[in-house]
C-alpha cells in the first residue's frame, strides 16, 4: 500500500496460491470470516466484496461507529437495514431509530400535514423501500407493527439534541447534507450498547454551505481513521440495477 493500514480498514492477502481476507484490528493485521449474519434472519447475500466488509463492520458489536459513502444503488441503506433488524432479532439492541438532515432537493414542496410520523413521510421513503424489499413485507404491516411498539422510530434531526440512545442501532441517512456540528451533536448523543451508521454519498451534497470536503461525514470518517471504534467502508459498485449503474457513470 505505501502507508500503514487505518484502523479496521481491509485488506486482501496472498500468497502464492492462498488468500485470505484480513482487517486491522486493534493495531495488528487479524484474519477475519466475512460471515453474513444478516443471511441467517433476512436471507441476503452481499453482491460484491465491499459490501462483505460493509456487513462485517454493521454486525460488529465492537465497533460502535460505522459509515458507508458510495453511488446510488450500491445497497448502503440496504445493508445498514437488514443489519439493524438482525441485531435487533439477536438481541444486541432494543431498537432502530433512523433519522436525517431533511433538506429538499430542488424545491421545497411546503407545508405538510399531520403529525411529525406524517411529516417524515417523504423523507423516509427510501428507508420503506428496503424495508418492503428486505422483509417482504408489501402492505407494511410488519413496518407499523415495529414503529408502534417502538422498536422502529423516525426521528427528525432538529429533535435529537438532550437525547440519549442506549441499546439503539442509530442510522443517520444521507449524513454528507449533515454540518460536522450536527453529526457532532447525534454521536456525542450515543449510549452504552449502541451502534451508529452514517450512511451517504459525497457526490451528493444538497445542503448549499458545505461541500464534498467540508460536509460532516467526511470529516467524521477522516477524524476516526485511526479510531479502533470506528470503521469505514466505500462502495464503488451499483448493485439496484444495469440501467441505475449505467446512469451512475455516464450521467
Amino acid at each position: 500500500l505505501g502507508r500503514k493500514l487505518y484502523e479496521n480498514e481491509f485488506i486482501n492477502v496472498k500468497a502464492d496460491n492462498q488468500s485470505m481476507i484480513a482487517r486491522k484490528i486493534n493495531g495488528k493485521i487479524s484474519k477475519v470470516k466475512l460471515k453474513d449474519h444478516v443471511e441467517d434472519f433476512i436471507g441476503i447475500k452481499p453482491r460484491n466484496r465491499e459490501q462483505s466488509f460493509a456487513l462485517n463492520l454493521l454486525c460488529d458489536k465492537n465497533i460502535p461507529l460505522v459509515s458507508l459513502t458510495g453511488i446510488a444503488g450500491s445497497g448502503k441503506t440496504f445493508l445498514t437495514l437488514m443489519s439493524g433488524m438482525d441485531g435487533l432479532n439477536r438481541g444486541l439492541y432494543k431498537r432502530i431509530v433512523i433519522t436525517r438532515n431533511i433538506q429538499p432537493v430542488g424545491r421545497d414542496i411546503g407545508f405538510l400535514p399531520g403529525d411529525v410520523n406524517d411529516k417524515m413521510l417523504p423523507w423516509i421513503a427510501p428507508i420503506i423501500d428496503n424495508f418492503r424489499i428486505g422483509t417482504g413485507d408489501e402492505d407494511l404491516s410488519y413496518f407499523d407493527v415495529m414503529r408502534r411498539s417502538g422498536k422502529l422510530e423516525i426521528a427528525p434531526l432538529a429533535f435529537i439534541r438532550g437525547r440519549t440512545f442506549s441499546d439503539t442501532f442509530l442510522i443517520i441517512d444521507e449524513s454528507q447534507n449533515c454540518s460536522i456540528h450536527e453529526l457532532k451533536t447525534v454521536i456525542t448523543r450515543v449510549g452504552e450498547n449502541s451502534k451508529i451508521v452514517l450512511l451517504g454519498d459525497t457526490d451528493q451534497i444538497d445542503t448549499p454551505y458545505i461541500d464534498s470536503l467540508s460536509n460532516g461525514l467526511t470529516i467524521v470518517a477522516e477524524k476516526f481513521k485511526n479510531e479502533s471504534m470506528a470503521g469505514h467502508i466505500q462502495l464503488h459498485k451499483g448493485e439496484r440495477s444495469g440501467l441505475s449503474y449505467l446512469a451512475t457513470k455516464i450521467l
